[in-house]
């Protein structure tokens, strides 16, 4: 019974050192199974971008310098060391999904970093195993890029903003070939910014948005309004291999310009019709080959039958007005009508601005139809101007206040009718020589 007792105690004892030299092996093997997993984690975070897969791979893996699977000895253990290298896409750039429904809707490479598990198994009576993992980043988007399409790439970083530098929300930036006029990429960022991944090479980029103005980047050559570009005052911008080119476009929302053509104050700003004007901005696309800046806006407009027009989506800027004629002679601006003004007139985004251009010429005749009774103002009726010896033969309305001008004119008679429904008609003539008013009253038909 004693010697029992004994052996029961020695073997419980033997059994509690088998088990402690059992858990210090584990521990031993593990330590070193970290120790070679920990090896391999830092040599693949060390390996260049392009260079972080396995070899062999399978078709969805990176290919690499990393071979699959290796063996290594060490404390009498042999260690088998398997590497998995894979793609992750992150939601976060793209493209959108019920998990990133504020992503981008679309992502041009869904490649976007590499997810490396290094395993360390080891068998025998202490068998076991480990593993560690790591998320191996690009150094920038042109590594994401080369991994897609397995070309060299650089990053374009568009930013459109307004007039106040706030950014756009929503615009379309569209990415062209300068050669062919071809859009090879586009995209309407929410924060009114975007990196494009493109191959190195010179590229055309156009900014637009309903409602806003346009704008874009020109080359050396290209004709703008008939007029060659020969300085770009915004060039087209050049992609370098690995390198992250910025630029930035400005927008903002269209205005309009009712312009009128009157004469002068003395006279009671009386309308001036069909008068043709120069309109032009101060901004620029660039210099012609004699260093002329070729401007954004410059057109010719018409004044209506009303002797006004409206010129809408007009692009925020400084306007100057000209007249261009032997006729007439441009007195100044007024803005609004009644406010003497100095060239340039400023339109914000927006906005509706309303400009007079007062005009002058070396012979005028002002004519004022009014009830002959009461003396007020005639409204519509038809003037006839006409000398046939000059060839000249000209029918004008009356404005709300009777009164129309008729301008420019040679020093002579002309023969005067005029004439509207409920009246009857008067004719005459009357000698133009200078500035000349004509009072007419007519009387109503009993």
């Amino acid at each position: 019974m004693g010697t029992f007792l004994v052996l029961i105690v020695f073997l419980g004892i033997f059994g509690g050192y088998q088990l402690a030299l059992k858990v210090v092996s584990q521990s031993k093997a593990r330590i070193i199974a970290t120790a070679i997993a920990n090896q391999n984690i830092e040599m693949i975070r060390n390996l260049p971008y392009k260079k972080v897969g396995t070899t062999p791979h399978a078709i969805d893996e990176p290919a690499g310098d990393v071979s699959k699977i290796t063996t290594t000895s060490q404390n009498n253990i042999e260690y088998t060391v398997e590497t998995k290298i894979i793609y992750i896409n992150d939601c976060f750039d793209g493209p959108q999904s019920i998990s990133c429904p504020i992503a981008p809707v679309i992502d041009d490479c869904v490649k976007d970093y590499k997810r490396a598990e290094v395993k360390v198994s080891w068998g025998g009576s202490i068998k076991g195993e480990l593993a560690l993992t790591t998320d191996v980043m690009p150094k920038n988007l042109n590594q994401e890029q080369e991994e897609c399409t397995g070309a060299a790439a650089g990053v374009l970083s568009v930013s459109v903003f307004n007039a106040l530098g706030e950014a756009v929300f929503l615009p379309l930036i569209a990415v062209i070939d300068p050669n062919t006029g071809e859009t090879l990429t586009s995209y309407q960022p929410p924060n009114g910014k975007h990196d494009f991944v493109l191959t190195p090479n010179s590229y055309k980029i156009k900014i637009t948005k309903t409602g806003y103005s346009d704008t874009q980047s020109y080359g050396a050559g290209d004709n703008y309004n008939e007029k060659i570009i020969a300085e770009p005052a915004k060039s087209h911008p050049v992609v370098y291999e690995g390198k992250l080119t910025e630029v930035g476009f400005s927008i903002d929302v269209l205005g309009l310009m009712i312009v009128q053509t009157r004469g002068t104050k003395e006279q009671g700003y009386p309308l001036i019709h069909n008068v043709t004007f120069k309109m032009e901005g101060v901004k620029t696309v660039g210099n012609d080959a004699e260093g002329n800046p070729i401007y954004k806006y410059s057109q010719n407009h018409t004044t209506n039958g009303a002797a006004e027009i409206d010129i809408s989506d007009l692009e925020w800027d400084s306007y100057s007005f000209y007249v261009d004629s032997p006729d007439y002679k441009l007195l100044g601006i007024e803005s609004p009508l009644g406010t003497e003004t100095s060239q340039p007139i400023d339109l914000l985004p927006g906005s509706v601005q309303a400009v007079g251009l007062i005009l002058k010429a070396e012979n005028t005749l002002l004519v004022k139809v009014q009830d002959a009774l009461s003396k007020d103002p005639i409204f519509a009726a038809s003037v006839r101007l006409s000398n046939l010896d000059l060839g000249y033969d000209g029918i004008q309305p009356t404005d709300e206040e009777g009164k129309t001008l008729f301008i420019p004119l040679k020093e002579a008679t002309y023969d005067l009718e005029v004439q509207i429904e409920g009246y009857q008609t008067y004719t005459g003539t009357v000698l133009v020589s200078g500035d000349v008013t004509k009072i007419v009253d007519l009387e109503k038909v009993e």
